[in-house]
Parts: C-alpha cells; sequence; structure tokens
C-alpha cells in the first residue's frame, strides 16, 4: 500500500510538474463593471527566442476584455529594412484588439548602426510613416478605431477617447531624442528633432486643451522615451526632451483630472509619481529579455483610477 500511494503521489507531482510547465501566464481578472482596460506594450521582442515567445502574448491579450492595446514603440531590434517594417506591422495588424502605435528608437533613430542596416535614419522614418500611418488616421489590428491625427509630417500622433478618458500617443524616442551623435549625422537629423520635439509640446497642449473641453476625468500620454521624468534638474539629457516636458509640466498643473504616462525605452516594469504634481502617474512598460505587456484598468470614479496588472512570458515559455 505504501508503494502505491508513493507511485499515485509520483505520478500527481509528475503531472503538476507538467502542467505547470505547459500552462501560460495567469489569466488577468476580468473587468469590473463601470471601469474598462486596455494593453501596453513595447521594447519587444529583439532576438529570435522572444519571436517565439511573443504569440504568447499576443495570444494572451486577444483573450483578454480590453478596450485597445497601445504600443509604445521598439517593435523589433534589427534591420531597418522596409521589409522588416512589413512583417511587424502584419504582426501588430494580426492583435485582435485595436492597437495605437507610437515609434520607438529602433525603428529609425539608431539604423545608421551596421547591424541596422546602415542607413540614414531620416530616410527610415519616412519609409516608417508611409508604411505604418494611414490616411484616414486609424489604429492597427483585426479591429480598428478612428483617431485624430496631428496631422501633416506629423501624422504619427494620434488622439482618441474612451468612456471619458483623452488618449494620445506623442512620437518622442529614445538616443537622446534622436540627439545622440553618429558617423555622418548632418544639420537636417538636428532640425528634425527640434522640430518634431516642438510639435510634440503643441500637440501635448491639443490634448490637454481636447480634454478640458469634453470634461474629460484623465488624460493618457503615450510615448517611447523615457525622458527623465524622475529627475530633479533639467540635465543635458532631459533639454533633448524640451519644450515638451515644460508643456507637460504646466498642462498637468492647469488639468483637474488625472494624467497618466506610459512608455518604454528602459525595460524595466515601474510604475511611481515621478513629478511635483500629485495627479500624475507614470508607467514604465517590460522589455526585453523579458516580453510581456500591462494590463491598464480605468475606472474614473475612483481617487486614484489607474491600476496595473503586469504579465511576462516565463524565460522557459516558447508554446
Amino acid at each position: 500500500m505504501r508503494r502505491r500511494l508513493l507511485a499515485v503521489g509520483g505520478a500527481l507531482a509528475a503531472l503538476a510538474v507538467l502542467a505547470w510547465f505547459v500552462a501560460g501566464p495567469p489569466k488577468p481578472l476580468p473587468t469590473r463593471t463601470g471601469t474598462f482596460a486596455f494593453a501596453v506594450l513595447g521594447d519587444a521582442p529583439y532576438l529570435p527566442w522572444e519571436d517565439l515567445q511573443y504569440p504568447l502574448v499576443m495570444r494572451e491579450i486577444g483573450a483578454t476584455d480590453l478596450a485597445f492595446v497601445v504600443h509604445v514603440g521598439d517593435i523589433f531590434w534589427r534591420p531597418c529594412t522596409d521589409a522588416h517594417y512589413r512583417e511587424a506591422r502584419a504582426m501588430i495588424d494580426a492583435f485582435a484588439h485595436p492597437v495605437f502605435y507610437t515609434p520607438g528608437d529602433n525603428e529609425w533613430t539608431d539604423c545608421w548602426e551596421d547591424g541596422s542596416g546602415s542607413f540614414e535614419p531620416l530616410e527610415r522614418l519616412r519609409s516608417l510613416r508611409e508604411i505604418f500611418f494611414n490616411d484616414p488616421p486609424r489604429s492597427l489590428g483585426q479591429r480598428t478605431l478612428p483617431a485624430v491625427s496631428q496631422g501633416g509630417e506629423y501624422r504619427e500622433n494620434l488622439r482618441w477617447e474612451h468612456q471619458g478618458v483623452v488618449f494620445a500617443t506623442v512620437h518622442l524616442v529614445g538616443s537622446r531624442n534622436a540627439l545622440a551623435p553618429f558617423p555622418g549625422r548632418r544639420k537636417d537629423d538636428d532640425a528634425a528633432s527640434v522640430g518634431r520635439t516642438e510639435a510634440a509640446a503643441a500637440w501635448a497642449r491639443e490634448v490637454f486643451a481636447e480634454a478640458r473641453a469634453v470634461g474629460a476625468a484623465a488624460v493618457v500620454l503615450a510615448f517611447h522615451a523615457n525622458p527623465g521624468l524622475e529627475n530633479g534638474s533639467m540635465d543635458s539629457y532631459r533639454l533633448a526632451y524640451e519644450p515638451f516636458l515644460t508643456v507637460l509640466r504646466e498642462e498637468v498643473e492647469r488639468f483637474p483630472g488625472h494624467v497618466l504616462v506610459v512608455h518604454g525605452d528602459e525595460h524595466e516594469y515601474i510604475v511611481d509619481h515621478p513629478l511635483a504634481a500629485k495627479n500624475v502617474t507614470r508607467m514604465q512598460v517590460p522589455g526585453s529579455p523579458l516580453v510581456g505587456w500591462v494590463r491598464v484598468v480605468v475606472d474614473t470614479r475612483a481617487r486614484d483610477p489607474f491600476s496595473f496588472d503586469e504579465h511576462v512570458v516565463p524565460r522557459w515559455k516558447f508554446f
């Protein structure tokens, strides 16, 4: 009898280990009545084994009750070819939910690197805009949603509303906001970064003006870069993101509701309150070598309307 019990126990333990190995990440809780949820992700996949894990993220997001998905950039590491752009767009379009995407530095800023193809960054940015940002402005994904675009050269900056919250993407990237030196850098590169950042500041003004006009309970801004929000002083890195940071500080102080800033760039999951204004929350998504996403639940009736639920694929999980 003892041997039988040991054998049964061993079999059950083996089945438990097998179930643990095969099981995917835990399913998120259902969205509560009176709230809604959206997903945020970025900075992956970079490496071949992360490409194998990424479909698990897509599958879990697809099975979750979400209003839409926000992608904060770095859709791949390299190379920066049109073929790779189209492959990445097809992957985003395979998401079951609408996807609002803002570019990261891997997609164009760092494409001068040998491993990325030794491209001119501004030439890659023009191609990226043609492939990813359609006219009329809409989300990507299997099911699309309409949006308002800043238009013109900066048509990638989008705005949309959902249940009393105004959302917007803002094109701000890492690598010192595309001001980092690289071989062959020209004055055109510097001017383009200055112009894009000034456009980002003007777009932020417009987003908050719209939020006040419609009586929005909250504003959510999404961009790729970590512009040094946690740094108290205006160092050289933060200066690369001016005048956007000044506009952000001024607008959150004027806005009566809550503000959520979501971004990527540094690949570490963070939720904090880096600005002096009490109504601002910052969330940075996890990234390579972690492959995952964050569910954000919004309850505009709550004192703190945003709650967060990190989901990361276990490193051993590929199916």
